[in-house]
Protein backbone atom coordinates (compact mmCIF):
# COMPACT_ATOMS: atom_id res chain seq x y z
CA UNK A 1 0.00 0.00 0.00
CA UNK A 2 1.61 3.23 -1.15
CA UNK A 3 1.26 6.23 1.13
CA UNK A 4 2.29 9.49 -0.49
CA UNK A 5 3.95 12.43 1.22
CA UNK A 6 2.48 15.68 -0.12
CA UNK A 7 3.58 19.30 -0.07
CA UNK A 8 2.02 21.89 2.25
CA UNK A 9 -0.13 23.46 -0.49
CA UNK A 10 -2.17 20.28 -0.69
CA UNK A 11 -3.97 21.36 2.48
CA UNK A 12 -5.68 24.15 0.54
CA UNK A 13 -6.15 21.99 -2.55
CA UNK A 14 -8.10 19.43 -0.52
CA UNK A 15 -10.56 22.13 0.49
CA UNK A 16 -10.75 23.63 -2.99
CA UNK A 17 -11.34 20.30 -4.73
CA UNK A 18 -13.68 19.19 -1.94
CA UNK A 19 -15.82 22.25 -2.63
CA UNK A 20 -15.78 21.52 -6.37
CA UNK A 21 -16.84 17.94 -5.68
CA UNK A 22 -19.65 19.07 -3.38
CA UNK A 23 -20.94 21.54 -5.98
CA UNK A 24 -21.43 18.80 -8.56
CA UNK A 25 -24.59 17.98 -6.63
CA UNK A 26 -24.85 20.42 -3.71
CA UNK A 27 -28.37 19.44 -2.65
CA UNK A 28 -27.51 15.75 -2.37
CA UNK A 29 -24.15 16.46 -0.73
CA UNK A 30 -25.67 18.68 1.95
CA UNK A 31 -28.69 16.47 2.61
CA UNK A 32 -26.56 13.30 2.77
CA UNK A 33 -24.12 14.88 5.23
CA UNK A 34 -27.01 16.03 7.42
CA UNK A 35 -28.59 12.58 7.26
CA UNK A 36 -25.31 10.98 8.36
CA UNK A 37 -25.08 13.18 11.44
CA UNK A 38 -28.81 12.98 12.19
CA UNK A 39 -28.86 9.17 12.10
CA UNK A 40 -25.95 8.97 14.57
CA UNK A 41 -27.60 11.59 16.80
CA UNK A 42 -30.92 9.73 16.85
CA UNK A 43 -29.15 6.46 17.65
CA UNK A 44 -27.32 8.17 20.51
CA UNK A 45 -30.64 9.24 22.03
CA UNK A 46 -31.91 5.66 22.33
CA UNK A 47 -31.86 4.26 25.87
CA UNK A 48 -29.40 1.54 26.91
CA UNK A 49 -27.97 0.69 23.47
CA UNK A 50 -27.82 4.23 22.08
CA UNK A 51 -24.10 4.81 22.49
CA UNK A 52 -23.19 1.39 21.07
CA UNK A 53 -25.49 1.84 18.08
CA UNK A 54 -24.15 5.34 17.42
CA UNK A 55 -20.49 4.27 17.26
CA UNK A 56 -21.47 1.34 15.03
CA UNK A 57 -23.28 3.70 12.67
CA UNK A 58 -20.49 6.28 12.41
CA UNK A 59 -18.11 4.30 10.16
CA UNK A 60 -21.01 2.83 8.16
CA UNK A 61 -22.50 6.23 7.39
CA UNK A 62 -19.07 7.70 6.65
CA UNK A 63 -18.42 4.88 4.16
CA UNK A 64 -21.77 5.61 2.53
CA UNK A 65 -20.97 9.28 2.09
CA UNK A 66 -17.56 8.41 0.64
CA UNK A 67 -19.38 6.14 -1.82
CA UNK A 68 -21.37 9.17 -2.96
CA UNK A 69 -18.15 11.19 -3.25
CA UNK A 70 -16.64 8.56 -5.49
CA UNK A 71 -19.70 8.58 -7.74
CA UNK A 72 -19.54 12.38 -7.95
CA UNK A 73 -15.84 12.22 -8.77
CA UNK A 74 -16.42 9.75 -11.61
CA UNK A 75 -19.52 11.58 -12.89
CA UNK A 76 -21.74 8.58 -12.22
CA UNK A 77 -25.43 8.71 -11.42
CA UNK A 78 -25.86 9.48 -7.73
CA UNK A 79 -28.81 8.53 -5.53
CA UNK A 80 -29.52 8.84 -1.79
CA UNK A 81 -29.59 5.02 -1.57
CA UNK A 82 -25.82 5.02 -2.05
CA UNK A 83 -25.54 6.35 1.49
CA UNK A 84 -26.51 2.88 2.72
CA UNK A 85 -23.68 1.09 0.91
CA UNK A 86 -21.88 0.48 4.19
CA UNK A 87 -24.72 -1.82 5.26
CA UNK A 88 -24.04 -4.02 2.23
CA UNK A 89 -20.25 -4.08 1.93
CA UNK A 90 -17.62 -4.85 4.63
CA UNK A 91 -20.20 -4.12 7.31
CA UNK A 92 -18.59 -6.25 10.03
CA UNK A 93 -15.21 -4.56 9.54
CA UNK A 94 -16.82 -1.13 9.66
CA UNK A 95 -18.62 -2.01 12.89
CA UNK A 96 -15.29 -3.22 14.29
CA UNK A 97 -13.87 0.24 13.60
CA UNK A 98 -16.75 1.73 15.56
CA UNK A 99 -15.93 -0.58 18.47
CA UNK A 100 -12.28 0.48 18.29
CA UNK A 101 -13.33 4.13 18.43
CA UNK A 102 -15.41 3.55 21.54
CA UNK A 103 -12.66 1.56 23.25
CA UNK A 104 -10.16 4.27 22.37
CA UNK A 105 -12.34 6.98 23.90
CA UNK A 106 -12.91 4.89 27.03
CA UNK A 107 -9.16 4.31 27.34
CA UNK A 108 -8.40 8.03 26.98
CA UNK A 109 -11.05 8.86 29.60
CA UNK A 110 -9.68 6.24 31.98
CA UNK A 111 -6.16 7.63 31.64
CA UNK A 112 -7.40 11.15 32.33
CA UNK A 113 -9.30 10.10 35.46
CA UNK A 114 -6.40 7.94 36.70
CA UNK A 115 -3.84 10.71 36.27
CA UNK A 116 -6.06 13.57 37.39
CA UNK A 117 -7.34 11.78 40.48
CA UNK A 118 -10.07 13.21 42.66
CA UNK A 119 -9.40 16.78 41.52
CA UNK A 120 -10.11 15.88 37.89
CA UNK A 121 -13.18 13.79 38.77
CA UNK A 122 -14.59 16.64 40.85
CA UNK A 123 -13.95 19.07 38.02
CA UNK A 124 -15.78 16.83 35.53
CA UNK A 125 -18.77 16.59 37.88
CA UNK A 126 -18.77 20.36 38.27
CA UNK A 127 -18.63 20.86 34.50
CA UNK A 128 -21.49 18.43 33.98
CA UNK A 129 -23.62 20.15 36.60
CA UNK A 130 -22.88 23.70 35.46
CA UNK A 131 -22.63 22.79 31.76
CA UNK A 132 -19.72 25.21 31.47
CA UNK A 133 -16.66 24.00 29.53
CA UNK A 134 -14.76 27.13 30.61
CA UNK A 135 -14.28 25.55 34.02
CA UNK A 136 -11.72 23.17 32.51
CA UNK A 137 -9.64 26.02 31.10
CA UNK A 138 -9.86 27.86 34.41
CA UNK A 139 -8.63 24.78 36.28
CA UNK A 140 -5.66 24.40 33.92
CA UNK A 141 -4.81 28.09 34.24
CA UNK A 142 -5.10 27.77 38.02
CA UNK A 143 -1.96 25.70 38.14
CA UNK A 144 -3.30 22.28 39.18
CA UNK A 145 -0.52 20.13 37.73
CA UNK A 146 -2.44 16.84 37.95
CA UNK A 147 -5.42 18.25 36.09
CA UNK A 148 -3.17 19.85 33.48
CA UNK A 149 -1.28 16.60 32.93
CA UNK A 150 -4.51 14.62 32.71
CA UNK A 151 -5.92 16.98 30.08
CA UNK A 152 -2.66 16.95 28.09
CA UNK A 153 -2.51 13.14 28.06
CA UNK A 154 -6.20 12.88 27.20
CA UNK A 155 -5.97 15.33 24.31
CA UNK A 156 -2.86 13.57 22.97
CA UNK A 157 -4.56 10.17 23.06
CA UNK A 158 -7.72 11.54 21.45
CA UNK A 159 -5.67 13.19 18.69
CA UNK A 160 -3.88 9.92 17.95
CA UNK A 161 -7.23 8.13 17.96
CA UNK A 162 -8.70 10.60 15.46
CA UNK A 163 -5.79 10.41 13.01
CA UNK A 164 -5.71 6.62 13.24
CA UNK A 165 -9.45 6.42 12.60
CA UNK A 166 -10.28 9.14 10.08
CA UNK A 167 -9.28 7.28 6.90
CA UNK A 168 -9.84 3.76 8.25
CA UNK A 169 -13.53 3.36 7.26
CA UNK A 170 -12.72 4.61 3.74
CA UNK A 171 -9.82 2.18 3.37
CA UNK A 172 -11.94 -0.73 4.63
CA UNK A 173 -14.88 0.12 2.40
CA UNK A 174 -13.05 0.70 -0.87
CA UNK A 175 -10.23 -1.80 -0.56
CA UNK A 176 -11.45 -4.48 1.81
CA UNK A 177 -8.40 -4.35 4.07
CA UNK A 178 -8.67 -5.50 7.68
CA UNK A 179 -9.56 -2.91 10.32
CA UNK A 180 -6.07 -3.14 11.84
CA UNK A 181 -4.35 -2.52 8.48
CA UNK A 182 -6.71 0.39 7.81
CA UNK A 183 -6.04 1.97 11.21
CA UNK A 184 -2.29 1.67 10.81
CA UNK A 185 -2.41 3.09 7.29
CA UNK A 186 -4.60 6.00 8.41
CA UNK A 187 -2.19 6.85 11.23
CA UNK A 188 0.90 6.65 8.99
CA UNK A 189 -0.82 8.56 6.18
CA UNK A 190 -1.76 11.43 8.46
CA UNK A 191 1.59 11.62 10.25
CA UNK A 192 3.48 11.51 6.96
CA UNK A 193 1.39 14.45 5.77
CA UNK A 194 1.29 16.42 9.01
CA UNK A 195 2.31 19.65 7.22
CA UNK A 196 -0.52 19.77 4.63
CA UNK A 197 -2.88 18.39 7.25
CA UNK A 198 -1.98 21.28 9.57
CA UNK A 199 -2.56 23.78 6.74
CA UNK A 200 -5.88 22.11 6.01
CA UNK A 201 -6.95 22.22 9.67
CA UNK A 202 -6.04 25.90 10.07
CA UNK A 203 -7.97 26.92 6.95
CA UNK A 204 -11.00 24.88 8.04
CA UNK A 205 -10.91 26.64 11.42
CA UNK A 206 -10.98 29.99 9.65
CA UNK A 207 -13.94 28.80 7.56
CA UNK A 208 -15.67 27.60 10.72
CA UNK A 209 -15.36 31.03 12.35
CA UNK A 210 -16.43 32.82 9.17
CA UNK A 211 -19.40 30.58 8.42
CA UNK A 212 -20.38 30.43 12.08
CA UNK A 213 -21.64 34.02 12.00
CA UNK A 214 -24.29 33.20 9.40
CA UNK A 215 -27.83 33.05 10.82
CA UNK A 216 -29.90 29.89 11.41
CA UNK A 217 -26.87 27.62 11.27
CA UNK A 218 -26.58 28.00 7.50
CA UNK A 219 -22.80 28.10 7.72
CA UNK A 220 -22.66 24.72 9.44
CA UNK A 221 -24.88 23.23 6.73
CA UNK A 222 -22.15 24.13 4.23
CA UNK A 223 -19.19 23.28 6.45
CA UNK A 224 -20.27 19.71 7.21
CA UNK A 225 -20.39 18.40 3.62
CA UNK A 226 -17.26 20.41 2.76
CA UNK A 227 -15.40 18.70 5.58
CA UNK A 228 -16.47 15.27 4.32
CA UNK A 229 -15.79 15.89 0.63
CA UNK A 230 -12.37 17.38 1.39
CA UNK A 231 -11.62 14.33 3.54
CA UNK A 232 -12.37 12.17 0.51
CA UNK A 233 -10.08 14.28 -1.69
CA UNK A 234 -7.25 14.03 0.84
CA UNK A 235 -7.76 10.25 0.98
CA UNK A 236 -7.47 9.99 -2.80
CA UNK A 237 -4.28 12.07 -2.73
CA UNK A 238 -2.57 10.24 0.12
CA UNK A 239 -3.59 6.71 -0.88
CA UNK A 240 -3.30 6.63 -4.71
CA UNK A 241 -5.24 3.43 -5.27
CA UNK A 242 -8.85 2.37 -5.16
CA UNK A 243 -10.59 -1.01 -5.10
CA UNK A 244 -7.27 -2.82 -4.80
CA UNK A 245 -7.39 -6.52 -3.99
CA UNK A 246 -6.21 -7.08 -0.41
CA UNK A 247 -3.39 -4.49 -0.39
CA UNK A 248 -2.19 -5.61 3.06
CA UNK A 249 1.43 -4.48 2.71
CA UNK A 250 1.94 -0.87 3.71
CA UNK A 251 4.55 0.85 1.59
CA UNK A 252 6.59 3.45 3.42
CA UNK A 253 7.20 5.48 0.30
CA UNK A 254 7.89 9.15 0.85
CA UNK A 255 7.60 10.62 -2.60
CA UNK A 256 6.37 14.18 -2.77
CA UNK A 257 3.39 14.49 -5.08
CA UNK A 258 3.22 17.70 -7.02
Amino acid sequence: MEIRKLEAARGWIWIKQGYQLMMRNPLLSISSAILCVFSVFVALMLPVVGALLAVALMPIMLAGFMNICRALEENEKVSPAMLLAGFKQHTSSLVALGAFLMLGMLFASTVMVSVGGESFAALMDQMHTAQDSQLLMQAIAGGDSRVSLAVLLGLTLMLLLVVAWQYAPILVFFSGVSPWVALRASLLGTLRNVVPYTVYSLIMQVFTMALGILPFGIGMLLLLPLGLTSLYVSYRNIFPWLDATNPTTIDGGTETAQ
